[in-house]
């Protein structure tokens, strides 16, 4: 607010250091000091006098002089145009301002054509300082005037005198060619001409050329004996432009009809009042919290933002009211015994504060800067400022992102761990299975063994793939989908499921978006989620299953961090549970987190369905309060590339298990699962070639390029990878077909691309007869003949 005393300071010629003598007619006596409070703060030394009816008017108007008059327009009995009329006929010309609520156009017009000064409405108290400067810049210019006028009246010898030695710049021109008979000394050191110079030039001469027409129409409608002329534009000699304000007063000289002009430069004055608005329009429209405090601890000004955030609407209800009643009751002792001494020693505090808002109680966390404000003149303190912002939503921006590191991170060590399992799995899945086949004819008991741990394997690989869906490292097979149809293939799974004491509603979208997804995992997301909802309704309720569309634009995700651009299908499933508390929302898709009793759920079903949502490009909302129930939103986003349902290829498992003689090449790191894939193929009369990183994989595909059918390559080995020794075969021998073997990678993109184009991946932990059905596959597609054993 230094501002504002400064800018008044630089556009006055009114001395700060003179008390200024105003009398307020307001009947109102809070309207009265807010006037007067908005003056002494631009740093004029106010001495008042308050009244408010017309006996009080007509008593200090005789009784005492005043350098300015602050009226309200509309008072009880009586109106400030009536004190105006009074005041004029006692023949005063000090100016007179109406500060007043409301003022139509047309209103305000009429008052200034009857000899208001100007006028300030009240919710813009801030113009004040400004009109009243202006208003005794104008006074002081026309006592000048005046008093110049009276000197030429005297003694035309002592005009001359003033006239020259006048500090304004003036002249005569001759009203009808305009062209300049004399000119002060003031004049021509303002605008760098030489006297001869400005002599011979006209009063045009001075305006630029598109000020020219309203100029001649001004000079031709004839002044008065004395006119106010209004703002102009005048050059100087080196063509720069100044802002003036020009008095006119007609005269007689040398015999000629002739006016007097006097111009005073505004440009300061401009420049002040316009930096003044820009900074005004800039604290007033800013989405931060700006105010500003006296030393006594009183609210002086609170931006339109600030207010809001505070519940404050009426600026009239933060005026002089304590800071106390805006800052959060926890944080008033920083406040008094930290904030405040600090502000007031070194200048400046920076950090946390929590304010209240005034309606609900709310604490809201503002990042607060507090400084000095100080007196431009005397540099004494005067104001305590603050520009604090509400860190609300960064808050939970950061949350979410210490949310999602802290899933990337349990999902890189679940992915790694998964990696590490799939290969000790894959080896006794496989041997559990060749083992079971052999027993099967002669040691039936030994069979059993061998089923038993197939089953308990078949367990730990559901666990660890739902550990990869979790980490996002699962190789998809998207294809075009619309959600309704996994809805469909789902509910009828479900009424086995989910008991009879549960309500099942669906409720599909008609204009359902195509999506695409792999569906054997978005049925996976499904079904997870309406166990889930079982679960919570132990006495039964509601579960319902809802598809439609969406769409959120930029400035929706501005407003809300859980959101992302563009148009998505949503699939939204509700019940009436018991519902879940925020601690709990924040954790439930962390991987083995559970609130059942021990032996009723693994924790992964809902991290499993994070996981998918995330591959799949998608995000998830969650509404759950305690014994509200919950509903999860899943959004997927629209597929661009829209064309019918596509049909899901055969199962692997359910194809017949064929051999043949063809040369495969397995490349295998672990010696687990690449001693039983080559016995599997081998016992199927395939020969096998072994290799054990990417790099033995091609030099060995290379000395054999011509008997090799296929290769079997690991994605994730030493050397090279998978997909890298792949680029090598396909350089020596273009079109080989290739089987890719993966449990864990992150080029889970780039292989899901592989599935698209028709390049077999097979997923770890995998039994031999899957191998062997895969093998195959890829050999017939291929239609490789048997070639030429080695």
């Amino acid at each position: 607010m230094s501002q504002t005393a400064a800018h008044v300071s630089n556009a006055t010629a009114w001395n700060m250091s003179i008390p200024l003598r105003v009398l307020v007619i307001e009947h109102t006596m809070a309207d009265a000091e807010l006037n007067l409070h908005e003056l002494q703060r631009a740093g004029f030394l106010c001495r008042p006098h308050i009244v408010g009816t017309r006996e009080e008017f007509l008593d200090h108007l005789r009784r005492f002089h005043y350098d300015i008059v602050l009226s309200d327009y509309r008072l009880p009995g009586w109106t400030g145009m009536d004190a105006l009329t009074m005041f004029r006929k006692s023949g005063s010309e000090i100016p007179f301002i109406l500060v007043t609520g409301t003022l139509g156009e047309e209103t305000a017009v009429e008052c200034i054509r009857q000899g208001v000064t100007d006028y300030v409405l009240k919710d813009h108290l801030a113009r004040l300082p400004i009109v009243v400067s202006r208003a005794l810049e104008e006074k002081t210019s026309r006592d000048a005037h005046a008093f110049m006028v009276q000197a030429l009246r005297q003694s035309e010898s002592n005009s001359l005198f003033l006239f020259a030695q006048n500090p304004l710049p003036m002249w005569v021109f001759e009203k009808d060619s305009l062209q300049f008979l004399q000119v002060n000394d003031a004049a021509l050191h303002h605008y760098g001409y030489e006297r001869i110079e400005f002599l011979q030039m006209t009063a045009t001469d001075l305006h630029p050329p598109e000020e020219i027409p309203r100029l001649l129409k001004t000079f031709h409608e004839g002044p008065t004996r004395k006119k106010s002329a209004g703002q102009w534009h005048h050059r100087l000699k080196d063509e720069s432009i100044i802002d003036v304000e020009i008095i006119l007063h007609s005269m007689e000289y040398s015999g000629r009809a002739s006016a007097l002009m006097v111009a005073q430069d505004i440009t300061e004055r401009k420049r002040a009042e316009e930096d003044k608005q820009k900074f005004f329009t800039l604290v007033e429209n800013t989405r931060d919290f700006i105010g500003v405090r006296d030393l006594q601890g009183k609210v002086v000004y609170v931006n339109p933002a600030g207010r809001t955030l505070l519940g404050m609407e009426d600026p009239g209800a933060m005026m002089d009211a304590s800071t106390n009643e805006y800052v959060a009751t926890e944080d008033l002792s920083l406040l008094r015994e930290t904030i405040l001494p600090t502000i007031l020693s070194s200048g400046q505090w920076k950090g946390e504060l929590r304010f209240r808002h005034h309606q609900t109680g709310r604490a809201v966390p503002m990042d607060y800067v507090g400084f000095l404000v100080k007196d431009p003149q005397t540099g004494e303190p005067r104001f305590v400022g603050t520009v604090s912002r509400d860190v609300t939503e960064r808050r939970a921006l950061e949350q979410q992102l210490r949310q999602a590191q802290k899933f990337e991170a349990i999902g890189q060590l679940a992915g790694g761990i998964a990696h590490d399992f799939n290969n000790v799995i894959g080896a006794i899945l496989g041997w559990a299975e060749l083992g079971e086949e052999q027993a099967a004819t002669n040691e039936a008991p030994y069979a059993g063994y061998f089923k038993k741990i197939h089953v308990q394997c078949d367990r730990v690989t559901a666990l660890i793939r739902q550990l990869l869906a979790f980490s996002r490292r699962q190789i998809l097979e998207p294809r075009n989908l619309s959600l309704n149809q996994s809805v469909q293939d789902v509910l009828g799974l479900l009424g086995g499921v989910i008991g009879k004491d549960v309500e099942l509603h669906a409720l599909p979208a008609e204009d359902l978006a195509v999506v695409r997804v792999d569906p054997t995992q978005i049925e996976q997301v499904l079904m997870n989620l309406c166990i889930n909802a079982r679960d919570a309704m132990p006495k039964g309720g509601q579960l319902s299953i809802e598809t439609r569309n969406t769409e959120f634009s930029e400035d929706d995700c501005r407003h809300n961090a859980g959101l992302q651009p563009g148009r998505f299908a949503v699939l939204s499933v509700s019940d009436t549970g018991i519902g879940m508390d925020a601690g709990v929302r924040e954790r439930i898709f962390e991987p083995f987190f559970t609130t059942k009793e021990t032996g009723k759920g693994t924790g992964l079903g809902l991290a499993t369905v994070y996981g998918i949502v995330k591959q799949h490009g998608g995000f998830i909302q969650v509404e759950s309060e305690p014994n509200r129930g919950s509903k999860f939103h899943i959004f997927l986003p629209i597929s661009e590339n829209v064309s019918p349902a596509e049909e899901r290829p055969p199962v692997v498992q359910d194809l017949p298990v064929r051999g043949g003689t063809e040369t495969i090449l397995i490349a295998e790191d672990h010696e687990g699962v690449c001693e039983m894939a080559r016995v599997t193929l081998e016992s199927l009369g395939y020969q096998v070639l072994i290799a054990h990183d990417g790099e033995e994989a091609v030099e060995m595909f290379s000395s054999h390029r011509e008997s090799i059918a296929l290769a079997l390559l690991d994605v994730i080995m030493p050397r090279r990878s998978g997909p890298e020794a792949y680029e090598a075969i396909q350089a020596i021998r273009p079109g080989v077909p290739v089987v890719f073997a993966t449990g864990y990678s992150n080029e889970t993109a780039a292989l899901t691309e592989m599935l698209e184009r028709g390049i077999a991946v097979l997923r770890k932990p995998y039994s031999p007869g899957v191998l062997c059905r895969r093998v195959r596959e890829a050999l017939d597609r291929a239609g490789a003949r048997p070639p030429k054993t080695v």
